[in-house]
């Protein structure tokens, strides 16, 4: 039976107890590492038994291989309004990025990288040139510069890996963590030895692929956001072939908890599947993460400052013109007492939370505005438990595009932001803004948030009362960021130091004299003047 303990903490105390008791960080196929890809798999697992996942079944095998054979034609006609920034082929480039296919802002009419995209921009400044990858279906067009479409690389490796039997799986202690799952009551199918096997041919397909794509790149770095799912881990192990440091872009607020950062065990060379650096907003998150990956003696996986780059790459004067835009969208010009926002999260399982806040939202004082949110990775059917919101028709409720508008330039301006439990809330500690739980749950995924009184948890019908005895914020906050040049300067100096780590332990190919690893004491630019790769 499911006990009433929230999924994340009852995943983050079965983690722990299973990463102490097990052989988990042998878990592997060939080179591929299994136990960072188990261990999110397993979450799930835990996720759709608390009734919170509300994706979709996935579709049969059959309907999959067709689907993917269709992808390169599919990809085509779904951008043939918007070829110009459709990449066909890889190019040379200083720098690879790949995104997650959800975090992304739609920005003058067109759709860029949350956090990809400010990095890119410096990169840009500084005479480097970049290539980009996103995955998904292509359903948010137009792009704001030139893409890859990385479905190509999920499709190609699913029909590869359908039909190639790959190596078998090393899983030492495997029958007994799954009994140890099973006593604890939880059934764990994604941990089955031939779902595992299935995973680990998948991942090797995906990765060589990925080299394919870097062998004609020749990046001297890549940088991948939210690692830990879709193609995160494929990427991740290419670059490691290849001796390219992979650097993870934050995308979410650790605040201690976050399961794809925190390791009881680690192998003595590190995860092939985990980046070999992450970018964290906070010194207290890389601080973290160096704890963990500290104790196998060798670098393989650092943590460096980077700030939130979203909030570093975006000014104030842009920030501010990005907010007039939202509120001329919405011709209203009114000035409002307070100004909410409203994050929603497709978490299965509370409608009833929504449809509450609902009546408050009509209750609430007329000089209020509420920003509704929908969530980046949202599906239209899942939008459907908080349909009443989203279709709120009502002089001071903004639902449609404008509240889509990039999160910094909405909280700069926000008085209060509530959630069932979001990260959104530590991006609004930032800007100063206090943030209102809806979601006892959010006691386990951001106990640190809660406990500083950056955000308090609270029941939906003592809302109202809460915001109006909020202090409404009098001017505008300005944030304190990291220098994104300053951490690239950082990653240029790593990057060095582990394409001589990877050179020592692997047979990966050196690339080019303009590409080779650096000798001791001299330094590594991404500036290496190539021409454009057309023929590769």
């Amino acid at each position: 039976m499911i006990s009433a303990v929230s999924p994340h903490r009852r995943y983050r105390t079965l983690i722990d107890e299973i990463e102490r008791r097990f052989r988990i960080a042998e878990w592997r196929a060939s080179d591929v590492d299994l136990w960072p890809i188990a261990s999110q798999d397993l979450f799930l697992d835990i996720f759709r038994q608390s009734g919170g996942d509300t994706a979709g079944r996935a579709p049969s095998l059959a309907a999959r291989a067709a689907s993917g054979l269709a992808v390169p034609a599919s990809n085509l006609w779904k951008s043939r309004h918007d070829l110009g920034h459709h990449l066909l082929r890889p190019h040379r480039a200083d720098a690879i990025f790949l995104g997650d296919g959800v975090s992304l802002d739609l920005v003058g009419g067109a759709w860029r990288a949350r956090f990809g995209e400010p990095v890119i921009a410096a990169l840009e400044q500084l005479g480097r040139r970049c290539f980009v990858m996103e995955p998904g279906n292509l359903t948010r067009l137009p792009w704001a510069r030139a893409i890859f479409a990385a479905n190509r690389v999920a499709a190609r490796a699913a029909l590869t890996s359908a039909f190639t039997q790959g190596a078998a799986p090393e899983l030492p202690d495997h029958p007994e963590m799954v009994q140890f799952l099973e006593q604890s009551g939880v059934a764990a199918p994604s941990l089955a030895i031939e779902r595992l096997a299935r995973r680990g041919r998948s991942v090797a397909a995906q990765a060589t692929i990925f080299e394919r794509i870097l062998r004609r790149v020749a990046p001297a770095t890549a940088f991948v956001t939210t690692y830990y799912a879709g193609l995160g881990h494929a990427f991740a192990l290419a670059c490691r072939r290849r001796g390219i440091l992979c650097v993870d872009l934050q995308h979410c607020p650790h605040d201690g908890t976050n399961r794809a950062y925190h390791w009881q065990q680690l192998p003595s060379r590190g995860y092939s599947t985990v980046p070999g650096l992450f970018w964290s907003w906070t010194e207290g998150d890389a601080a973290s993460i160096r704890s963990w990956t500290s104790r196998v003696g060798q670098p393989w996986h650092n943590a460096v400052q980077g700030g939130h780059a979203q909030i570093a790459g975006m000014t104030e004067s842009e920030r501010d013109a990005l907010w007039r835009q939202a509120t001329a969208a919405t011709a209203d010009n009114r000035q409002y007492e307070r100004e909410i926002l409203v994050a929603l999260q497709p978490i299965g399982g509370k409608r009833g939370v929504w449809d509450a806040l609902v009546h408050q939202i009509a209750s609430a004082p007329q000089s209020w505005r509420w920003w509704i949110r929908r969530h980046p990775a949202s599906t239209s059917a899942q939008d459907n438990d908080y349909a009443a919101l989203l279709s709120l028709r009502r002089p001071g409720v903004v639902a449609g595009e404008a509240a889509q508008t990039p999160l910094p330039a909405l909280l700069a301006h926000m008085d209060a932001v509530i959630s069932l439990a979001s990260g959104a809330a530590a991006e609004a500690a930032m800007f100063g803004v206090p943030a209102f739980f809806l979601d006892d749950e959010a006691r386990d995924t951001f106990p640190g948030a809660v406990a500083r009184r950056e955000a308090k948890i609270i029941e939906v019908s003592a809302l109202i009362e809460a915001i109006g005895r909020s202090t409404k914020r009098k001017s505008f906050t300005s944030v304190d960021a990291v220098p994104i040049e300053q951490t690239l300067e950082q990653i240029d100096r790593l990057s060095r130091d582990y394409a001589r780590l990877c050179a020592g332990i692997l047979p990966f190919r050196q690339q080019s004299t303009t590409n080779s690893i650096a000798a001791p004491g001299s330094s590594v630019s991404f500036n290496r003047q190539e021409p454009s790769d057309a023929s590769a």
